[in-house]
Formats: structure tokens, C-alpha cells, sequence
């Protein structure tokens, strides 16, 4: 650990603004650890949510037009007593794109959001690689798998959420 102060303040004014300072310092990195961002986004490195009732929100999660990539929101849709689904959104600012899928917390409970990442144009839409196993009828592709990790992969794979509503 680096030591900033070499010596103690040695009057009560500068004592006084050195705790403030660590105060300050210590309140701002406390927040680094928050959840959802100022506006409510929730990347697909957070998985168990809490929100209050009547709180609007969204899922973020990355995308490339360029690779194909799409997400859906899969079955089975969350309790529509706990989240109301406002729908889905596409944002770019230039070097990256997202998509966004809209919730507004409907009342207490607690509900799973299944999405489902699709890179490299595998599937399209939300059934087409829902189903755990293919039927020996079914065209050869690949099949989503159980969850994804915070960061997408290659492959077809089912990113589920926790929501919890107060």
C-alpha cells in the first residue's frame, strides 16, 4: 500500500481536511460496487437483481451487427405479475452497439428473465435454439447452452437473470 501523507497534519484545519478527503475517497469508491448504473442498466455480468416496485429497468447486453450477433428474450417469459416487459432496443455510440430489453418491476416477487445470446447468426429468434435437445427431424445446429458467462461466447447460450422485486 502506497503512503500518501509522509507525515501527520499538524494543524486542526489540515487534519480536518485530510479526514475529509478519505471520507470523500472512501464514499466514492464504495459506489464503484453498485449493481445497475445511474440509470438503471444492469449488465450480463449481474445475474441476481433487486429492484423496488414500480422502478423501470434494463438488461444491457453487447451486440455486433457485423458478427451477427442477436439476442432474444426466451421462454419462459418472466412473471408478468412481478415485471412487466416494455420491450426490446437497439442503441450504438460509434465503436459498440447494445441491446437493451425494458422491464418496469410490477409488484413483490421474485422472477427469472432467460435471455438468449445468438452470435455469429446462429439462430432467430428465441425458439429456434430453445429447445435442450434437437429431434432426430431437426436441421443440425447448434443448441444454446444452459447459461452464459458475463461475457458472451462463440456458441448459442442462455443468460438467466434473478429478479427480485420489494
Amino acid at each position: 500500500m502506497t503512503r500518501i501523507l509522509k507525515s501527520l497534519p499538524r494543524t486542526p484545519a489540515a487534519l480536518l481536511l485530510t479526514l475529509l478527503v478519505s471520507l470523500t475517497s472512501a464514499t466514492a469508491l464504495t459506489g464503484c460496487g453498485s449493481s445497475a448504473s445511474a440509470d438503471g442498466e444492469y449488465g450480463t455480468g449481474e445475474r441476481t437483481l433487486k429492484v423496488e416496485a414500480g422502478q423501470k429497468f434494463s438488461l444491457k447486453v453487447p451486440t455486433s451487427a457485423a458478427t451477427g450477433e442477436n439476442w432474444y428474450l426466451a421462454g419462459p417469459r418472466p412473471a408478468t405479475d412481478v415485471l412487466s416487459y416494455r420491450g426490446k432496443r437497439d442503441e450504438s455510440d460509434g465503436d459498440s452497439a447494445s441491446q437493451y430489453f425494458d422491464f418496469t418491476a410490477a409488484g413483490p416477487g421474485t422472477t427469472t428473465v432467460r435471455l438468449l445470446n445468438c452470435p455469429n447468426a446462429l439462430c432467430h429468434d428465441a425458439s429456434a435454439s430453445a429447445a435442450p435437445f434437437p429431434k432426430p427431424t431437426d436441421p443440425l445446429r447448434p443448441y444454446a447452452t444452459a447459461t452464459g458467462t458475463a461475457n458472451p461466447e462463440d456458441w448459442p447460450a442462455y443468460f438467466v437473470y434473478e429478479v427480485t422485486v420489494d
